[in-house]
């Protein structure tokens, strides 16, 4: 019995031995394959840096484009138009002829005036020898008192009569100029509403409208809870910024605000004012007006695309050798896009901003070529 006791017992440690060996066996192989399989590829992105600079302290609202000047051209005198100098939409400057008025009534009238004058100025001249000679003769007593005063009278009549006419020719002359219009401000013009030949009257239809653009305003109304703010801001030059539908912006500066609060909107007008010299701003544009009341100065700033999560929790995926690192942030605020980072990042590092829907914690990363 010993003997078969003994059999059975190397039996077993000779059975344990065997499966001692096969689990390793087992384990070396498993172990070789994870070394052995293809790891996932690194994911391709665009990285930014953290980066310390000025950021404005803004107010963005919407904005009208609206004309520096407008000038509506009206006949001043009943006439004809002779002459259109100009075409629809032209630009034109201060002092430019845009309408010529058929003006021969006129010249005749001054002719017939000028003659009649230079005829009573000789009459004139012919009275004022006969007062003055009486002036000397009643000193003798060679002539009455009478004729005195009645050379007198004849010579003051004769002034009036004079100054009568030259005041009736300057008037005629006056209207003569209205003949000749000329822009009375430098700007783009309108529609022509009339053309030649046509026969207009004083003050009646408009010619055409003249709109100055450069510079030009763009009107906005501000919420009232912002008056201390652009109050104080205004001690100092106030830079605004007009951002058009394409993204263009021209950066101008804010001009006026107005005297009174709108009690039915809460809110209260403000005018800046553009150079605008390559006519990127049209009167009637729609525009947001971002108007930079102060700055956050040297503050670290991320492009706000980096910026993840919501109800107040945020993070980032920075870059650490060459892996993603989701981080946590917050945010102070954003302008545009730039975000403003107030903890959870320092300058220098780098964040992802583009292949963000691939990127996931630890993974491996690399930066696309562009």
């Amino acid at each position: 019995m010993y003997k078969v006791w003994g059999i059975m017992r190397w039996k077993i440690i000779g059975g344990i031995a065997a499966l001692a060996i096969a689990w390793w066996a087992y384990g070396a192989f498993f172990s070789g394959a994870d070394k052995n399989k293809p790891q996932a590829p690194a994911v391709k992105i665009v990285q930014a840096k953290v980066t310390r600079q000025d950021v404005p302290v803004s107010i963005s609202v919407p904005g009208n484009v609206i004309a520096y000047e407008t000038v509506s051209i009206k006949s001043r005198i009943d006439s004809q138009i002779t002459a259109v100098k100009f075409n629809d939409g032209d630009a034109v400057t201060a002092g430019q002829v845009l309408f010529q008025l058929d003006d021969r009534s006129l010249r005749a009238q001054i002719k017939q005036l000028e003659a009649s004058v230079q005829k009573e100025k000789a009459q004139l001249e012919y009275a004022r020898l006969q007062y003055e000679r009486s002036q000397k003769l009643v000193e003798t007593q060679s002539v009455s008192q009478a004729a005195l005063d009645n050379n007198r009278a004849a010579y003051r009549s004769q002034l009036a009569v004079v100054n009568s006419i030259q005041a009736s020719l300057e008037n005629t002359r006056v209207q003569l100029s209205y003949c000749t219009i000329t822009a009375p401000i430098s700007g783009r013009a309108g529609t022509i509403n009339v053309t030649l030949g046509n026969s207009v009257k004083a003050n009646d239809a408009t010619f055409v409208t003249i709109n100055r653009i450069s510079p030009i305003r763009v009107q906005f109304a501000i919420p009232e809870r912002y008056y201390e703010k652009v109050k104080l801001a205004m001690a100092k030059a106030v830079p605004v910024r007009a951002q058009r539908q394409n993204g263009e912006s021209t950066l101008g500066k804010l001009e006026y605000i107005n005297n009174t609060i709108d009690t039915t909107t809460g809110s209260f007008l403000a005018r800046a004012t553009f150079a605008n010299e390559k006519e990127s701003l049209w009167p009637g544009m729609f525009v947001t007006t971002v108007v930079e009341l102060d700055k956050d100065v040297n503050v670290l700033t991320i492009p706000a695309v980096a910026v993840q999560g919501d109800e107040g929790k945020h993070f980032v995926f920075k870059v650490a050798n060459n892996k993603a690192v989701k981080t946590p942030v917050e945010v102070a605020r954003s302008l545009n896009d730039v975000a403003i980072i107030s903890k959870g990042l320092k300058e220098g590092e780098t964040v992802i901003i583009d292949g963000l829907l691939r990127v996931t914690d630890g993974a491996a990363v690399e930066e696309l070529k562009r």
